[in-house]
């Protein structure tokens, strides 16, 4: 929270926090329940796969701020990377949730194991080549159910688009305001 607040434009303000958000989600969408290695959260994305355009440069770098406040705060304290991603997830969720709604401090796990390298994670990330690709990868190899995959893909409210790393411009609700709920 302390970081976002310091954020004035409600367009950065709703990029950083959507970026957090991509973060988390590339990092747990390369899930695959029937490959070696499965990967899923484990606080790795491959930065030379265009797919995660924006996140090295944005989201996750050694002068980001979120990279800084794990750096001084929480690695010091054996905090993985992949706990420390899904807890700025969550809590991105709840500062965006109508009346912090979407608690999830209660169901959060500690324990993830990060790893260093996950190459070909990101041929594992579906595209923006349509709902088949979507379905596949969120219903057959992740192993969600259709409830939790519309849950995910609700998270594309928030933040913003950019032709630089997704294709897409601007934000998909109309204001950035409203990206920020």
């Amino acid at each position: 929270a302390r970081i976002a607040d310091g954020i004035e434009s409600l367009a950065e303000r709703s990029h950083f926090l959507g970026g957090i958000v991509r973060l988390v989600a590339h990092d747990f969408m390369d899930y695959d329940r029937t490959s070696t290695p499965m990967y899923g959260p484990d606080g790795c994305f491959d930065l030379s796969d265009g797919i995660n355009s924006g996140l090295p440069e944005d989201i996750w770098c050694d002068e980001c701020p979120l990279t800084l406040v794990y750096n001084r705060k929480y690695r010091p304290n054996n905090i993985g990377r992949a706990d420390f991603w899904v807890a700025a997830g969550n809590a991105v969720i709840r500062q965006t949730s109508i009346n912090n709604a979407l608690d999830m401090r209660s169901s959060f796990r500690w324990g993830r194991q990060d790893r260093f390298l996950c190459p070909g994670s990101g041929d594992r990330l579906p595209g923006s080549t349509g709902c088949a690709a979507t379905e596949a990868a969120m219903i057959e190899r992740m192993g969600l159910t259709w409830r939790d995959a519309v849950a995910l893909m609700g998270a594309h409210t928030l933040g913003r688009g950019d032709t630089r790393f997704s294709g897409h411009h601007g934000t998909w609700s109309d204001s950035d305001e409203a990206a920020l709920v």
